[in-house]
């Protein structure tokens, strides 16, 4: 079959015209030898001209003098960019003169596009003195362009979806600017033009020595080029630009946006299929990335919304792409072969590994994928099978004898209680078990469900979806036919059985059976309920026997092999070439389709609490499950928590949860009954502080601990007026809300609230170059103190934090809380250390933040929470006997909950923890490890202003400028949102939001602290 399909020689004068059938009955071999003149042209060589040459020509012809020249790449153009004497820019090109009507087309072309309004540059012809678009000078072709300024995008690492929609949508209005093009003399035919990939690759794939890449390139052949055969001259043609690649495409900052900021190199420029210029778009960026096909999906949907695409080009892009990827990759071989030249740009392992990849995808898939980009359904066929299949219950007979009950092996599944979600094989157990325990029925595990078996990291694509339902039954088990259909003659890869049913007009689907022994013969006719085979013995899986159902409308035997699962980022996809065939299961509701809860979970947020009540991200993430520095959510997709210092010794610690367990099981009760754990708990407590801070009041709370600490301190020094750092945060209650900037803002400053300055040497007034800066911020403190006992009214207290957690991560420069400690017993005013936060081992170098300033910091309260009970609702507050005595006048003190023996038992342990696995300096250690991986990634990302902390409570702060400091926001925001795609969770904190917050549980590792720098550099790189 003859593969050199071609595109005529003239353009249309609009673009919406259709290629004429061609009729060049030339044989393969006959255009091969054509296809080798082109392939000399690109492999000819360019010009080989002096800098002298140039100048000349440059004063000459254009009146310029080049203060600079650098060579830039080019197939047939010696390129040069020249920055003149007033540095001005511009790109000078010489070539043959056999040239003269492509460069002519191409002028004309320029000239056309820069009257239009395209959101980005192209180069502009400069004329020559006597006003020639090109001129001849020694034999060989001269032009100059305008340069066009910025980074191509093969030059960005990693691209955001915002950049690729922004380089989809402006390859649509490159299409849209072009299609109105027409002229006289359009160019000779070249060698890339898809008319002639047939040609092309058969001349270029015997030059291929890897044996896989060859084997690749000749599956794309069989594949797809007998379609182009068939299909390409009926698609729309217009001039394109036809070298639309991911080097020719340029990119720039606009603010802290990346975006496309011009194209380039329009030398390849003629009359092709429209949809041309985003096949060669899509198969330059795929390559490297992390999800090709959704590369493309990506570039397809924004296309489509600049420049609608037909139904017909959008079915033949898929193939267009693989074969552009195809010749990329042969030609590269077939230059390395001969040693020729050719663009070294495209020289990239890269290319060969989307061929191999390409080559796996099944055509269909592809193209279901780039049909859904553009609000198509994923194959035409689909449709009508699902909508039958969702109704046809009725006509269905059940595929085995008995009950059926579905069986839950997705993360909430109650199988998986107890079981490691870090050990696939300790989830695989408990499935195995869970199964087999079942009851009553037929267990059945549901279509669509993400099998909580072995998840992945979020960024790795965890969270599979199933594609089929799983009937579990004893080997050997008769398995029935849920509907009359007939079997497939041909045999597909990890199936064992295909049925096609045509149940009413319009409607045809095929059911897959795998884990089926079967003797059906092809072609063979089915009647509803007849038998079809028996359950097969061999899983190879360690589950149970089954036999796994699916239903598709999708020709599947040319595939390689049927997925059984899908990735959950294309589920919508797949759920439309692989619909849910649990209808087939017959008139039964014990078991329907899997289906996630977020949606309706945040319904019930909104409905029934307040709307001010936050939720992480903006795409809030249904949890299920957490173990140690790991969240898991409902689609069983794991995310490093770099967020939640709550969970001090990690999530769901084996010893808290059975500590709580059975003391749970023995006693529940409040304190005012005397038991065991709670003595013993207050003297482990107590002798983590100093001597004299041995008196505990239990409560539930931190925001209560602080709440009774000021409540203490106001009624012993018959004072209301308290003193605080500004921007600090200290609970939510009416007290302790008053002294929390971040709270009354909101409604006004209490008069008896006194900020002082936030002791950050990032951005206040002593910076880190000042080593007295803790005793000048303590300074401002002082101040306070003097002004009010000035006035008539000494504080009551002074509260504070040993690092400023919602002030933002600000670490207390040394030497800071001596000198304010010493003003504040000079003054009467008691002391209450917030630790809240940053309590019980969390900074590293102590076990209490206070205690970083020095030994003889010892406060009159201190208060904790949050990590005290590992996220069992528990706060202390702790102070001196004789502080306590002298507040007992005020009445009993009691809480109902607070110090019960559960809080007691797992506050204990907890403390045990801590020791036994060492994870104070754990603290220490890893914690300095994360901020010098963080502090590193500066040198290579301006928008990192600053690195700090102590322990494991860090931060980042993000600036647009680092001489001004402008706060990051928004991008810190975006970046928040970025890492938890991929997989790792972390929030923005601080005054303006700018800052990310790292205080992750006690047991994070140097592994841990690897995986989130690379996340957080990878977000950094891919810019948005």
């Amino acid at each position: 079959m003859n593969h050199d399909i071609r595109s005529p020689l003239t353009p249309p004068a609009m673009g919406d015209q259709s290629v004429p059938p061609h009729t060049d009955d030339r044989t393969v071999t006959e255009d091969g030898g054509a296809a080798d003149a082109r392939f000399e042209r690109i492999t000819a060589g360019v010009p080989e001209v002096t800098d002298a040459f140039m100048r000349d020509v440059l004063r000459d012809v254009y009146g310029l003098g080049a203060a600079a020249l650098r060579p830039l790449a080019g197939e047939t153009d010696r390129n040069t960019h020249v920055v003149d004497d007033a540095g001005a820019e511009y790109v000078l090109k010489i070539t043959t003169v056999a040239e003269r009507r492509a460069a002519e087309f191409q002028a004309a072309l320029l000239g056309h596009l820069a009257d239009r309004r395209l959101g980005f540059a192209v180069p502009r012809v400069v004329r020559s003195r006597s006003g020639e678009a090109a001129t001849v000078v020694d034999g060989l072709l001269v032009r100059l362009l305008t340069w066009v300024p910025g980074t191509p995008l093969a030059e960005a690492p990693r691209r955001s979806p915002e950049l690729l929609a922004d380089v989809g949508a402006a390859a649509g209005r490159l299409a849209e600017a072009m299609a109105t093009f027409a002229h006289p003399e359009p160019p000779d035919p070249h060698y890339w033009e898809f008319a002639h990939s047939g040609a092309a690759l058969a001349g270029s794939v015997p030059h291929v020595r890897d044996p896989d890449l060859r084997a690749a390139l000749g599956r794309i052949q069989a594949r797809h080029l007998p379609v182009l055969d068939e299909r390409l001259g009926g698609l729309p043609v217009a001039v394109v630009h036809h070298d639309l690649n991911a080097f020719n495409v340029l990119t720039g900052r606009d603010g802290p946006w990346r975006r496309v900021s011009g194209v380039i190199d329009f030398g390849d420029a003629a009359a092709a299929p429209r949809i041309a210029d985003l096949a060669v778009l899509a198969s330059s960026a795929m390559r490297g990335a992390d999800r090709p096909l959704g590369v493309a999906a990506a570039l397809t949907a924004a296309y489509h919304g600049a420049r609608p695409l037909g139904e017909d080009e959008i079915d033949l892009l898929f193939p267009l792409i693989a074969v552009r990827s195809a010749l990329v990759a042969a030609t590269t071989a077939r230059l390395d072969a001969g040693r020729r030249h050719g663009d070294p740009r495209h020289r990239s392992a890269a290319a060969a590994d989307l061929v191999r990849l390409l080559s796996g995808i099944p055509a269909e898939v592809g193209t279901a994928a780039l049909r859904r980009a553009c609000g198509l359904p994923a194959h035409p066929a689909t449709a009508p099978a699902a909508a039958w299949l969702a109704g046809g219950a009725a006509s269905a007979t059940a595929p085995v004898e008995g009950p059926l009950g579905a069986v839950d092996l997705g993360v909430t599944g109650e199988c998986f209680d107890g079981a490691d979600p870090r050990e696939p094989d300790s989830l695989r157990a408990a499935a195995r078990a869970g199964i087999l325990a079942h009851r009553p029925g037929v267990p059945v595990a549901r279509y669509g469900e993400p099998r909580f078996l072995a998840p992945r990291k979020r960024g790795e694509g965890g969270g599979d979806i199933e594609l089929g339902l799983d009937v579990f039954a004893p080997a050997g088990t008769p398995v029935r036919a849920p509907l009359a259909g007939r079997v497939d003659g041909a045999g597909v890869a990890g199936t064992d059985l295909v049925l096609w049913h045509e149940p009413s007009d319009g409607v045809r689907f095929g059911t897959l059976y795998t884990g089926l022994s079967t003797d059906l013969a092809p072609g063979e006719e089915v009647t509803a309920g007849a038998p079809i085979g028996r359950v097969s013995s061999d899983t190879g899986d360690g589950l149970p026997p089954r036999v796994r159902i699916q239903a598709t409308a999708v020709p599947v035997a040319a595939w390689t092999a049927v997925p059984h699962r899908a990735p959950d980022h294309e589920r919508e996809m797949w759920r439309e070439l692989f619909p849910d065939p649990t209808p087939l299961l017959g008139e039964q509701d014990a078991v329907t389709a899997w289906t996630p809860t977020a949606d309706r979970a945040l319904r019930g947020r909104h409905e029934h609490l307040p709307e001010s009540h936050p939720t992480y991200f903006s795409r809030p993430i249904a949890m299920v499950r957490a173990r140690d520095c790991r969240f898991y959510d409902e689609r069983g997709r794991s995310y490093l928590d770099a967020l939640n210092n709550v969970t001090l010794v990690g999530h769901s610690h084996p010893r808290l949860v059975e500590v709580a367990n059975r003391q749970l099981g023995r006693l529940n009760t409040n304190t005012r009954f005397v038991y065991d754990v709670l003595s013993e708990y207050a003297e482990r407590l107590t002798a983590t502080l100093p001597d004299g801070l041995d008196v505990v009041y239990f409560v539930n709370s931190g925001s209560e601990a602080n709440d009774l600490a000021l409540r203490m301190s106001r009624y012993l020094t018959k004072r209301e007026d308290v003193v605080i750092i500004d921007d600090a945060y200290h609970g939510y209650t009416s007290v302790v809300a008053d002294v929390s900037p971040s709270r009354y803002r909101h409604y006004g400053k209490p008069d008896t609230t006194h900020p002082t300055p936030v002791p950050d040497r990032y951005r206040g007034l002593y910076g880190y170059d000042d080593p007295d800066a803790g005793a000048r911020y303590a300074g401002h403190v002082i101040e306070t103190f003097d002004r009010l006992a000035a006035e008539g009214r000494p504080p009551a207290a002074y509260l504070f934090e040993a690092l400023l957690a919602g002030g933002g991560q600000v670490v207390l420069p040394p030497g800071y809380l001596a000198p304010v400690f010493a003003a504040a017993s000079r003054h009467g005013a008691l002391t209450i250390a917030d630790e809240v936060q940053v309590g019980f081992g969390r900074l590293g170098e102590a076990f209490w933040g206070f205690q970083t300033q020095g030994a003889d910091i010892v406060p009159d309260f201190v208060t904790m929470g949050k990590a005290i009970g590992n996220g069992f609702p528990m706060a202390a507050m702790v102070t001196t006997r004789e502080i306590s005595r002298a507040f007992d006048p005020a009445g009993r003190f009691f809480s109902t909950y607070g110090g019960n023996p559960v809080a007691c038992a797992v506050g204990l342990e907890l403390l045990n923890i801590v020791e036994d696995e060492g994870l104070q300096h754990n603290a220490l250690v890893t914690g300095e490890y994360l901020r010098e991986r963080l502090a590193a990634l500066a040198d290579r990302h301006e928008l990192i202003g600053d690195v700090r902390g102590q322990g494991f409570y860090s931060g980042v702060e993000f600036v647009r400028d680092r001489e001004t400091k402008e706060p990051a926001s928004e991008e810190t925001l975006i970046i928040c949102e970025r890492l938890k795609d991929r997989g790792a969770l972390v929030y923005p904190t601080g005054p303006a939001w700018n800052i990310l917050k790292l205080k992750p549980p006690l047991t994070f590792t140097p592994a841990h602290a690897d995986e989130f720098a690379a996340a957080l550099d990878a977000v950094l790189e891919e810019g948005w």
